[in-house]
């Protein structure tokens, strides 16, 4: 199996997995649980998990911590964008989009990773650390991407009358989309070979985890004790999509990093989320089928994904 497909396929496992939380959160909002419950709760779950799953693989927080001190002031301004910055505004904006909407809105992250490759350094043996350069061949691929993202999202909001929140929601789609790729590229940019996915998601979660308690008290002054449905469901997401998905996809763009048109490819995986997204909606939250519209959308943008995949 080359680096390129096994890197791939991580990728698209991930996208499983982080489809989880569009489903679950959509549940925990209609059940008029807190988003800021919703979105630290899951961070606050993911530590003790995530210090088993560095436990199992040998590492260990002293490890960790050694890590952050390499570059203290890069891990924890990174770990903010890359968590804190990507995930509140996505449970925020539950509220007012269903989780399969969100799901293909966030599909911007594939522009905006490809945008922010050249914050990535890598070292060569002939000239030490060089910047690496935006696929440009990948461009037109993402663009069918997108415009089946547009598909997606804009035969849902016509049918609407009152669309103004849903403006701010999908603008606070796009925020995580973009922090999300920015962070996890500058964190790229900051380690070594040596440090594993696992390691580098227990990093980002110490770095950020202050801020995290910080928005869990916020929400008890807003609404008290969040409820124990609530409790499960952040749990059932931290493990799915905060650790399991995190590391695979972690993993997926570290076995990629070298090399811009594989890297590019896993990223464009997380399009997958919306197939899945749907599919899960459809089985577990009674949605109905897709409009043609909507159907014409996803077709495209698994075709672009198909595409972007394959190239050469």
């Amino acid at each position: 199996m080359s680096i390129r497909f096994k890197a791939i396929t991580l990728g698209i496992i991930s996208a499983f997995f982080f489809s989880i939380t569009f489903v679950v959160n959509e549940v925990m909002a209609n059940a008029h649980g807190y988003w800021g419950y919703t979105a630290a709760l899951r961070y606050l779950w993911m530590l003790p998990l995530m210090l088993i799953v560095n436990k199992l693989f040998g590492s260990n927080v002293r490890h960790v911590l050694g890590i952050i001190k390499r570059d203290m002031k890069s891990w924890f301004i990174w770990s903010q964008v890359c968590f804190v910055l990507f995930y509140v505004p996505l449970c925020w904006a539950v509220n007012y989009l269903p989780g399969w909407l969100i799901s293909a809105t966030w599909q911007l992250t594939i522009i905006f990773g490809v945008l922010t490759t050249p914050l990535v350094r890598v070292k060569t043996q002939q000239s030490g650390y060089v910047r690496l350069k935006i696929p440009t061949k990948a461009i037109p691929w993402m663009v069918i991407i997108l415009v089946g993202v547009f598909l997606t999202v804009a035969s849902y909001i016509t049918h609407l009358k009152h669309i103004a929140p849903l403006l701010f929601a999908i603008i606070a789609i796009m925020l995580a989309a973009v922090a999300y790729p920015l962070g996890n590229r500058q964190i790229m940019a900051t380690t070594d070979g040596t440090v594993t996915a696992s390691e580098k998601v227990l990093a980002m979660l110490i770095c950020s985890y202050p801020t995290w308690l910080i928005i869990a008290t916020l929400s008890y002054t807003q609404v008290g004790l969040p409820s124990a449905p609530q409790l499960l469901n952040t749990f059932i997401v931290a493990l799915c999509s905060g650790v399991i998905a995190t590391v695979l996809f972690f993993g997926a763009t570290q076995l990629a990093v070298h090399d811009m048109k594989s890297l590019a490819a896993v990223e464009a995986t997380q399009a997958m989320e919306v197939i899945f997204s749907v599919l899960l909606s459809l089985l577990f939250l009674g949605h109905a089928l897709p409009t043609p519209a909507q159907l014409a959308g996803l077709c495209l943008m698994v075709f672009g994904i198909i595409m972007l995949s394959i190239r050469e």
